[in-house]
């Protein structure tokens, strides 16, 4: 019968490419590493790898055991967390994914302050723009500010984001002010483009009924900061996060407008599997973000 730790090697070895940058994270030598991955080949009566002087490379069997043996690792590691979680020094490592927005607003200095509060917890922060596969991937908390369509994951609302449309003051002086959302469509929208698909359909509100308007422009990105930074170039009307554009507002290098029609929030969520409760470390974490964005949250609504 395979050993659990054997299997927990071999997830290790997968994840790190090399027999040596286990054995060196692990403080082994090359040849313990291979006889335990041997020894479990044998156990299992099947090759795992395809070795090269140059690689790794998993074979069929060795793919099917690294999906289900990776999922047993990070059971391990949850309970692991849930016994260093619950000290009165609490320990741990913390793996989150963030979309790049989020960070660069408010989440970046609110995680290092979570940092310096608990020095015996390290973390890894990825800023992407992707949707992460959590469980796939090893990640323990992702936030998201989509509606969540995935239901194996857990949401907690952290903040709503209230979005506005603006523009700059030179540009409306240029172009004229409008006054009711079908005034857009002789303007030059700034356009959100996600994923490869253009959000050129604003939802706004009229006569108490949501409108969802088409909207057209020259200049469409995939990045939001980069439509902001195209607003302050004059070179159109955006509809951004009000806590993108906060301080520009404020410091009136950006206008709002059509404020009676904008009524679009999205909610800020921390995001974990199903599968793997939080810890105490993890709710920490959960509970320090709310802390801080509810300390800022004039610049959200």
């Amino acid at each position: 019968m395979a050993k659990a730790d054997d299997m927990v090697l071999f997830v290790l070895v997968v994840d790190e490419g090399s027999f040596s940058r286990v054995a060196e994270k692990l403080a082994l030598t090359n040849s313990v590493v291979s006889k335990r991955i041997a020894r479990l080949e044998s156990s299992l009566n099947a090759q795992l790898f395809y070795r090269t002087t140059r690689k790794l490379s998993l074979t069929d069997a060795g793919r099917t055991l690294y999906n289900k043996a990776k999922i047993a690792k990070l059971a391990f590691q949850d309970a692991e967390n849930a016994v260093t979680g619950y000290g009165e020094n609490m320990t741990g490592h913390i793996r989150i994914t963030t979309p790049v927005v989020s960070a660069d607003l408010l989440l970046s200095p609110a995680i290092a302050e979570f940092c310096k509060k608990y020095p015996e917890i390290t973390v890894e922060l990825n800023i992407t723009n992707r949707i992460v596969d959590l469980v796939e991937e090893g990640f323990d908390l992702a936030i998201r500010t989509a509606e969540l369509e995935d239901s194996s994951l857990i949401a907690k609302r952290l903040i709503d984001s209230q979005w506005v449309i603006c523009a700059t003051q030179n540009y409306l002086n240029q172009h004229g002010t409008p006054k009711t959302p079908k005034a857009l469509h002789n303007h030059e929208c700034l356009i959100y483009k996600f994923d490869n698909t253009s959000s050129d359909l604003w939802p706004l509100y009229e006569d108490g009924a949501e409108l969802l308007l088409p909207v057209h422009g020259r200049f469409y990105s995939n990045h939001l900061s980069a439509i902001k930074h195209a607003a302050l170039a004059d070179l159109g009307i955006a509809f951004l996060p009000q806590a993108l554009v906060y301080n520009a507002l404020q410091e009136q290098r950006l206008v709002q407008i059509l404020q009676p029609f904008t009524r679009k929030r999205m909610g800020m969520y921390a995001v974990y599997p199903k599968a793997r409760q939080p810890d105490q470390k993890l709710k920490q974490l959960v509970t320090h973000l709310q802390t801080s964005l509810e300390a800022k949250k004039d610049y959200y609504y």
